[in-house]
């Protein structure tokens, strides 16, 4: 059984083009052209339809590559169980991340997380949130640490952190008509209806908890900008084009500007919680266990300060 081949193919099917996947793979095309030859003779049938670009998987093929998925993901859960078992924690940790999570998480933890397991090879992958749980299931990646937006069945959530979305602005765009009765830094929701509003990208979290939180509270925004990149939305709003919504980390990572005012959303302030997605039926791995526990204690806060959005139970089932 060639796992290393099942890998391959997979990678086609995921790219839809041999030479994309043998890109992916770092190696040459006809390697990659060779080993679904192989798998093509061994089971007598094409695996997928050359006269469609991309490339895809016939019926044969489908079921070869369900089959693969799940062959490997058994393997590498044992894999993990017997690094355990042998106390000689190694292989590798393969990190599903956003761009800017992995600037504010990764350098207050990877020196530490090294030391304690030196033998892992720990590697980050980035991209919106929909691709990167297609690599989750498919297992291309172990864990993704992102906001949890929504419960997804095949995967299950633990709870690391809580952070809260700010309203920022040049200022003077909000007017004390758009804040809440009696305060100078609580920004009423429905003003979003009249503001000038700079909306992320609707596939990112962020575009997605922005569509959530106005669906939810039946506000229609009055969006004159679309932006992907949430470092973009920031110089935007600095720039004095409208309001944007950031996480704090976001806005922590940017250079401090005199220029910016910050709104909470609510009394309490509104947030989202960051959460470790695993696939539902995953062995954790005593690295993966460290890892989740050194960002829990780098990052988390007391509970229940926040108002949570979108409103899910802490273990998404």
């Amino acid at each position: 059984m060639d796992f290393y081949q099942m890998k391959q193919i997979l990678t086609i099917a995921q790219t839809g083009s041999i030479s994309e996947a043998a890109k992916l793979l770092c190696v040459s095309q006809p390697a990659v052209s060779h080993a679904l030859a192989k798998a093509e003779q061994e089971f007598h049938t094409p695996l997928f339809d050359r006269t469609r670009y991309p490339l895809k998987p016939t019926y044969a093929g489908e079921q070869y590559i369900e089959a693969a998925r799940k062959m490997l993901l058994i393997y590498s859960d044992l894999e993990k169980k017997c690094l355990d078992a042998a106390q000689g924690a190694g292989g590798q940790l393969r990190l599903g991340i956003p761009y800017n999570r992995s600037a504010q998480i990764l350098p207050a933890i990877i020196k530490e997380y090294r030391q304690m397991f030196p033998n892992v090879c720990l590697s980050y992958q980035t991209g919106p949130i929909l691709d990167m749980k297609e690599k989750l299931y498919s297992g291309s990646v172990d864990l993704l640490i992102f906001t949890q937006l929504e419960n997804d069945l095949r995967f299950r959530y633990e709870p690391l952190f809580e952070e809260e979305l700010f309203a920022v602005s040049a200022q003077d765009i909000v007017q004390s008509a758009h804040l809440e009765p009696g305060s100078s830094n609580i920004l009423r929701l429905s003003a979003l209806s009249q503001l000038p509003v700079l909306a992320a990208a609707p596939r990112s979290g962020l575009g997605t908890m922005f569509r959530l939180l106005m669906e939810y509270y039946n506000i229609v925004p009055n969006v004159t900008l679309t932006v992907s990149g949430n470092n973009a939305l920031y110089t935007l709003a600095e720039a004095g084009l409208g309001v944007a919504i950031l996480p704090a980390n976001v806005i922590r990572q940017s250079a401090p500007s005199p220029k910016l005012r910050l709104y909470s959303l609510s009394g309490r302030g509104i947030g989202w919680r960051v959460c470790a997605i695993f696939r539902r039926d995953a062995y954790i791995s005593r690295a993966e266990q460290a890892l989740l526990t050194l960002i829990r204690n780098k990052f988390a806060a007391a509970d229940g300060q926040l108002d949570l959005f979108p409103p899910l139970a802490a273990g998404g089932d």
